[in-house]
């Protein structure tokens, strides 16, 4: 989920939970922004280069097992959760720290452009074990990376865990990783349905 995302301020001092031990790189809305920073600037740069023959597997794995399912992902759990319950994700005072429209470009526009991505170009799809490893792997690390600042800073980069049992915090992981790896999967049919067709399931094992 994303959390408390008031992680990248417009205005100096920013919010409360983004001063807090490991600062905005606690939030998964924060790696969202910064990897999807890396991934268009070394795109644009390829593009312009002799080098893309040589680094667009790469890229395209890249944006099938990261840059599409990440923000789908860090999208419909923020809005998720805002809607069950705001304080889990955004209370209402961070409003005075992040405009809606800065809030909408960060958790709902991101979804846009990416999906504009997958429209426009072309990603050659990853290999079927190599793909879903891929992106287990970086859903573990990121687990990793919440666990270690609970244990190291003592706090939850997301209020929701701190109300869950030990029980609850590994439904809620093991559940939200198989969210995950289901919008990897979503983001390749919708590249085989515009860049592939025909298009049958079977084409992506």
């Amino acid at each position: 989920s994303s959390g408390i995302n008031a992680e990248w301020p417009l205005r100096p001092g920013g919010s409360d939970e983004a001063r807090t031990f490991a600062g905005r790189w606690k939030f998964l809305t924060h790696w969202n922004a910064m990897l999807q920073i890396a991934y268009y600037t070394c795109s644009g740069l390829l593009v312009n280069s002799n080098l893309l023959d040589k680094w667009e597997p790469v890229r395209d794995q890249a944006f099938h097992i990261v840059i599409l399912p990440l923000s789908v992902f860090v999208s419909l759990m923020f809005w998720g959760l805002y809607i069950y319950d705001r304080d889990l994700v955004f209370p209402a005072h961070l409003d005075k720290v992040v405009t809606p429209f800065f809030n909408h470009q960060k958790h709902s526009a991101v979804v846009l452009w990416t999906f504009l991505e997958a429209a426009i170009v072309h990603h050659n799809k990853p290999g079927h074990l190599e793909g879903h490893f891929i992106a287990g792997l970086f859903c573990a690390t990121y687990l990793a990376v919440v666990l270690w600042v609970h244990a190291a800073g003592g706090v939850w980069a997301y209020p929701v865990l701190g109300l869950m049992s030990w029980a609850g915090k590994a439904l809620f992981s093991g559940v939200s990783i198989l969210v995950y790896l289901a919008f990897y999967r979503v983001g390749l049919v919708f590249s085989e349905l515009l860049h592939d067709p025909p298009f049958s399931i079977s084409k992506l094992d």
